[in-house]
């Protein structure tokens, strides 16, 4: 039995040197069901957040400083979060760059202006962590991945030494 892919927005604050050329390599992850809402960094995030339609299932937000990042990255963002429904991951974080969230969460959380203003990813997560433990009223889980996990710099292997 197939699984139906999550419908996805990716919520993306450009911070690089050349928007242009970004643009054109998210466009070309055409193998995923996903949309664009564009952030203004002098702005932060409450503005773009209103973007994301209701038909959206997981959130990407993604402060992008031109890290290098693979055409999977969406999947890459998003599978923690649909892999096991037993373990309920409800968040993602890669890195201080990039963090995915369940659409449900998101809007459970109820950010407000003076919490989304500027550019950190961070003032997203403290509302967004609340809103799944009193949903939950449980332990909740992260995923969380490095540089290394998500846009590989080098071959040389990475982690603990075997």
């Amino acid at each position: 039995m197939s699984r139906k892919s999550p419908a996805v927005t990716l919520v993306w604050m450009y911070t690089g040197k050349n928007a242009k050329a970004r643009r054109e390599q998210i466009r070309g992850w055409g193998d995923a069901n996903f949309a664009v809402v564009e952030a203004d960094p002098r702005l932060g995030w409450c503005r773009a957040i209103q973007g994301v339609t209701k038909e959206t299932d997981i959130c990407v937000f993604w402060m992008d400083d031109d890290k290098p990042v693979g055409h999977d990255f969406l999947r890459q963002m998003t599978c923690p979060l649909i892999v096991r429904e037993d373990f309920g991951v409800v968040m993602h974080f890669w890195s201080g760059n990039a963090v995915s969230v369940l659409k449900r969460t998101l809007d459970a959380s109820a950010i407000k202006d003076d919490q989304a203003g500027g550019p950190s990813l961070l003032k997203l997560l403290v509302p967004m962590l609340d809103a799944a433990y009193n949903r939950s009223g449980e332990r909740i889980r992260l995923a969380l991945s490095s540089t290394e996990r998500l846009a590989p710099l080098t071959m040389e292997p990475v982690g603990f030494p075997s």
